[in-house]
């Protein structure tokens, strides 16, 4: 294994100075945030959408570092208020609109007021500053909440000041998420963000993510790596979906190693009977899924019939499932948290509470293919769980059947 003197060029929070595949779309971006004349006040709003791990995180974020480093070299960089925000690390619309308020006042307590209170607030603090913005807000995927109220703040900002002050401040919204995103998409329309404004990415040719991952690895190692390596990883993040999350999360693995894996937790080591279960597709899921930030239990089930699939499996039926997040939230390993939306009034969001590549895990002993399964009913009735893994420990009492409105979906 090579020495790697840089290992936080691998993290997923790492933003790569230079976005191989993605110049065009770079300066696409780049028109569009620059005033006619290079300079004015006003608002720009740029929408980009694409497949999970097309780079649409990394490009908004590239171009806001490019806004600020302009708005720095035209003048005073402390004028400008830069604000990045994870969308399912936050609470809904509410928890993005509070968010913003605690970058300009960190004893912010956003009990008590409106979403719509809060975004005037944000930008009635700006221009009383006389301080610009630019706001990303990336990881946009199909179970996110209503954003109209932060689309429309940002389209005409002006509306949201008090009536009769002038205009001081320019604003810069980008926002990046997932073409299954539809809602997120119409809201934006309805807002008034043309289809000119927003920009689509395309899946990554195989060849982009060998430049992708012989890029990484030699920021990582400091030389370039062998181009076996590059092209191996690259072959097989294609075939995974031709994600670059995917392609620099098997180089970190490849220079880093698994992480070491830490001692049960207490709820798992009590006791030492019992096996959880959790099907070799659905770690690949949760992995995919909830490995960087939290995310609503939409778009794991989402990604847990992908892999299942793609393993050649039966997605797991819906009981199924939550009956396995409940038995890995008992023993320690995730941690749901409720808010309010959805259908059921609720919205449930998932987070790994350890990594992954900790957890005490050691291959089942079934290995169910999707052909031999007779039907869905059939399957949950007789088959053992598919490809099942055993998580080491205590198993805890057999939860009741879970509902719908237990898990908020």
């Amino acid at each position: 294994m090579p020495m790697v003197p840089h290992p936080e060029v691998l993290s997923p929070e790492f933003v790569p100075p230079t976005l191989f595949g993605r110049e065009r779309e770079l300066e696409q971006l780049r028109r569009l945030l620059t005033p006619e004349g290079g300079a004015g006040i006003g608002s720009r709003c740029a929408l980009v959408r694409g497949p999970a791990g097309s780079g649409t995180s990394s490009l908004v974020r590239v171009a806001a570092r490019r806004v600020f480093e302009e708005a720095r070299r035209s003048g005073p960089g402390e004028s400008l208020v830069v604000v990045t925000l994870r969308a399912p690390a936050h609470r809904g619309t509410q928890g993005l609109a509070a968010e913003l308020v605690r970058r300009l006042d960190e004893g912010f307590e956003p009990r008590g007021f409106h979403t719509m209170e809060m975004l005037a607030g944000f930008l009635r603090r700006l221009n009383r500053d006389g301080r610009s913005a630019v706001v990303v807000v990336d990881d946009v995927g199909p179970s996110a909440p209503d954003l109209s109220p932060i689309f429309r703040a940002f389209r005409q900002p002006d509306r949201f000041l008090p009536e009769g002050v002038e205009t001081r401040i320019s604003t810069w919204f980008l926002l990046a998420g997932r073409t299954e995103a539809a809602s997120v998409w119409s809201q934006a329309e309805r807002a008034g963000i043309s289809s000119d404004q927003r920009i689509e990415l395309s899946p990554y040719a195989q060849s982009e993510l060998g430049t992708i991952v012989r890029d990484r690895a030699a920021r990582a190692i400091g030389h370039a790596p062998s181009l076996e390596l590059a092209e191996r990883i690259a072959a097989r993040a294609f075939l995974d979906g031709a994600s670059a999350v995917r392609a620099v999360h098997l180089l970190r693995r490849e220079l880093l190693g698994p992480e070491p894996r830490a001692a049960p937790s207490a709820a798992i080591a009590r006791g030492g009977r019992g096996l959880l279960e959790v099907e070799p597709h659905l770690l690949d899921a949760l992995e995919s899924s909830l490995s960087d930030h939290p995310a609503d239990l939409g778009e794991l089930r989402v990604e847990e019939a992908r892999q299942a699939r793609t393993a050649g499996r039966r997605p797991l039926p819906a009981t199924t499932l939550w009956r396995r997040l409940l038995r890995l939230e008992s023993a320690g390993l995730v941690r749901r948290r409720v808010r309010t939306g959805g259908a059921g009034g609720t919205r449930s969001t998932l987070e790994l509470l350890r990594p992954i590549s900790e957890w005490p895990v050691r291959p089942g002993r079934y290995d169910t293919p999707l052909s031999s399964f007779v039907s869905p009913g059939r399957a949950a009735r007789e088959a053992p769980s598919s490809g099942a893994w055993s998580v080491e420990g205590s198993a805890p009492p057999r939860p009741a059947r879970p509902t719908l409105a237990h898990w908020g979906a």
